[in-house]
């Protein structure tokens, strides 16, 4: 039928006449009442019962018949105004009943939606991506739909060209998930090209697929030029190569809105990739938060790769987990002057205070000490965090460094402690915080008159060579005047 005859017939059409399933008409009339936010179409499974109605309405689950109650679920869905997701799981019907059959009278009336900003494909063949040409009016006439996922879906390469086709009918995408279709390297150069239509993506995961050098370069001229707010791109379990890495990180280090990037189970990589990937640590600029690199072990339980990593965190503060696999406790060590350098308390104080998740399982049998500073590495106020590392692990501070500022340091020592002594959740005791406090303070005064003996010496040398320097200009000034009035110069000054 088309829209007119649908329109016509609406008013006195029963339920009962469209959908045998009482769980289908509920869902109807929600959907009639502008009553549901979510519509899952999927196959009923055989452990679904009548008991199980209640859910189901609850979540919006409709069951497929055939072409005749598809249809008007898709006029129905057209009209409906309070629709936010659209969903199709695990859909298949039985033999003799093709799908392009019934989803192309939904698509006809669903065309009407513009409500709907979410649309998925969970394990559904999608019929060489027919099902795109079937869907393309409404994807070019929905401007709110603004999240695309498809997982576990049957895609060849003309389904490929097709997806590409649809995300670039697309208006406004801003997520956009493809996650384990295996799609080959050459379909997904044609589905990242398609993106550069959405420059206000924020969210690409393509976990799962075939992404090899082509793909990455293809991504790289993505990131520069086109998708410029990504903050979060998963790249997990697909087959990047060492070559990829070298065309992806000029692109990540300008990719400055970025803050996760997901490589678990790349296992081509080798350690040259790696040390080229942590160059992006060091990026100034970097607003990398999680880089997670679980799955491959071969190549992260490398030592000189792991140190490369620590060092390129030395001047990066937005790191917060990066995740190895196969990073056991005895690794650990390569990692922990990066978090707390205890040579001396200005390194303790210019420590990486952010990294709080390296991947791997702690002793749990005792207080794990790697633990126990990553777990201090996760408040928020990283003042505190320096604070309570300096306290933790030096009993007496060097108070030399300190003499220069002369009696001016002490009121700031004296706020210093007190500060100390009010953080909540404090490690380590009040008594001992006083004892250090004590002790600065002991050292400062102590070494203090020595010291302003020699800096008072010091200054009335400077100021005598100075006033030394002042004369000799002056009389050098007085004999270029003398010569210029003709007087003979005073033979007693060179004497």
């Amino acid at each position: 039928m088309n829209d007119i005859q649908y329109e016509t017939l609406a008013d006195g059409v029963k339920l009962e006449d469209i959908a045998t399933d009482i769980n289908n008409r509920i869902v109807l009339r929600r959907i009639m009442r502008n009553d549901i936010n979510s519509l899952y179409i999927q196959n009923r499974h055989d452990d679904d019962s009548d008991d199980d109605d209640s859910d189901n309405e609850e979540d919006g689950m409709y069951y497929p018949e055939g072409t005749k109650d598809m249809g008007w679920l898709g006029y129905f869905s057209g009209k409906n105004d309070q629709l936010k997701e659209l969903c199709f799981k695990h859909f298949t019907l039985p033999s003799g009943i093709s799908i392009a059959e019934v989803l192309e009278p939904f698509f006809k009336g669903v065309i009407n939606n513009k409500s709907i900003h979410t649309l998925n494909f969970d394990g559904m063949d999608l019929l060489d991506g027919r099902v795109f040409t079937l869907m393309d009016p409404f994807l070019k006439s929905n401007t709110n739909l603004d999240v695309f996922h498809i997982e576990n879906c049957l895609l060849a390469a003309e389904g490929s060209r097709l997806l590409a086709l649809a995300i670039g009918s697309c208006t406004n995408l801003r997520e956009i998930s493809i996650i384990s279709t295996d799609i080959s390297d050459e379909g997904l150069v044609d589905i990242i090209t398609s993106l550069s239509m959405h420059p206000h993506l924020h969210y690409l995961d393509l976990d799962g697929n075939q992404l090899q050098t082509n793909g990455c370069k293809a991504l790289s001229t993505l990131l520069k030029c086109s998708v410029t707010k990504l903050e979060t791109l998963d790249l997990c379990r697909n087959e990047i190569n060492d070559e990829g890495i070298d065309a992806l990180v000029p692109a990540l280090k300008s990719c400055y809105h970025l803050k996760s990037l997901v490589l678990n189970t790349n296992q081509s990589i080798t350690s040259r990739g790696w040390q080229q990937l942590a160059t992006i640590l060091e990026t100034p600029n970097s607003s990398l938060t999680d880089l997670p690199m679980m799955g491959n072990l071969k190549n992260n339980t490398d030592d000189e790769t792991l140190a490369i990593f620590a060092r390129s965190l030395i001047t990066n503060h937005t790191m917060k987990r990066l995740s190895f696999s196969g990073l056991t406790p005895s690794k650990q060590g390569i990692f922990s002057k990066l978090i707390c350098d205890t040579s001396s308390v200005n390194a303790t104080f210019l420590s990486n205070h952010t990294l709080s998740n390296l991947g791997y399982i702690p002793n749990m049998s005792n207080r794990d000490p790697m633990q126990i500073l990553l777990d201090l590495n996760h408040r928020k106020n990283k003042e505190e965090v320096a604070i309570i590392k300096i306290l933790q692990h030096h009993n007496d501070f060097d108070m030399t460094p300190f003499f220069e500022w002369e009696f001016k340091v002490l009121p700031l020592m004296i706020d210093w402690f007190t500060r100390a002594s009010s953080i909540t959740i404090m490690p380590v005791g009040n008594w001992h915080i006083r004892r250090v406090e004590l002790s600065s303070i002991y050292q400062f005064v102590r070494g203090m008159p020595l010291l302003y003996v020699e800096t008072r010496l010091r200054k009335e040398l400077e100021d005598i060579k100075a006033s030394r320097a002042q004369m000799k200009e002056e009389r050098i000034s007085l004999d270029h005047r003398e010569r210029g009035l003709g007087v003979m110069p005073n033979l007693s000054t060179f004497l």
